[in-house]
């Protein structure tokens, strides 16, 4: 019963967007930890910030459409 709903498709999608989305948690975080040391202005941060954001943004849209295939 539970294979019809584990397909390798579905596994394959999940291994593929929840990476993506570790690995730029794992980013950000390491980012978090480096802006107080580097001393970045206040412009740069917020720039690094707002970018981040949109990426992650980005990912919460694409993957519905690459789990929809």
């Amino acid at each position: 019963m539970l294979r019809q709903y584990l397909t390798p498709a579905f596994l394959r999608h999940l291994v593929i967007s929840d990476g993506a989305l570790v690995v730029l948690i794992i980013i950000y975080n390491l980012l978090a930890m480096l802006i107080p040391v580097v001393k970045l202005t206040w412009l740069t941060g917020l720039c690094i910030f707002i970018l981040i954001n949109v990426i992650l943004i980005g990912l919460k849209v694409v993957i519905p459409l690459l789990n929809q295939r």
